[in-house]
């Protein structure tokens, strides 16, 4: 056996390995399709927040806030939102108007940002050009200038645990690593053999 693998390149050998953990690597992307850019959400309307997401990224639940980029203070839209939905319709009310909003979606543990949207306007004119909601989507209700010491407007039901992955795949992040410092050590090993 010895023999078989001092034929084979060392460098060769561990990438042959390496590509072994391929299956373990995280797609870590998120893409918040609505609002984008230029959308105007009109008050007392029904406005749509949608986005596409990557499905190993651990990312079980995740809460959604509003911030604008003008002044401090955010909005709480949804808590523990589950991965399981890609939309959300939003029905606003007494918002104050700007050009300058913008959502966000954060861990809701530490509060740490995953991405946020594009900008876009909050009017109280009738001509918005927001998509129409999705009928099949929960529908939450924000009024008011933002308050963070506000609750959320909603909060989804915790899924809790899912699978093997536990909060955030950090069970998936260990067995990564434990693979690849398995891997090195092997290949330490046949080069010294």
């Amino acid at each position: 056996m010895h023999r078989l693998f001092s034929l084979v390149p060392t460098g060769l050998l561990s990438l042959l390995l390496a590509w072994c953990l391929v299956p373990f690597a995280k797609a870590d992307y998120w893409n918040i399709t609505e609002p984008a850019n230029g959308v105007v959400w009109t008050n007392g309307q029904t406005n749509l927040i949608s986005w596409s997401k990557a499905l190993d990224d651990g990312v079980t639940q995740f809460d959604i806030e509003l911030q604008r980029l003008s002044t401090s203070g955010l909005s709480y839209v949804a808590h523990l939102v589950p991965d399981s939905l890609s939309a959300i319709n939003v029905y606003i009310q007494d918002l104050p108007t700007g050009d300058d909003y913008y959502v966000m979606f954060v861990n809701y543990t530490h509060g740490v940002l995953y991405t946020s949207s594009s900008t876009f306007t909050i009017s109280d004119s009738t001509n918005s050009s927001s998509p129409s909601p999705d009928s099949s989507a929960p529908t939450v209700t924000i009024s008011g200038a933002p308050n963070p010491t506000a609750q959320f407007a909603t909060t989804f039901a915790s899924a809790g645990m899912r699978g093997w992955t536990g909060i955030d795949g950090s069970a998936l992040q260990i067995v990564t690593i434990t693979s690849a410092l398995l891997v090195c050590m092997l290949c330490g090993a046949f080069s010294v053999l």
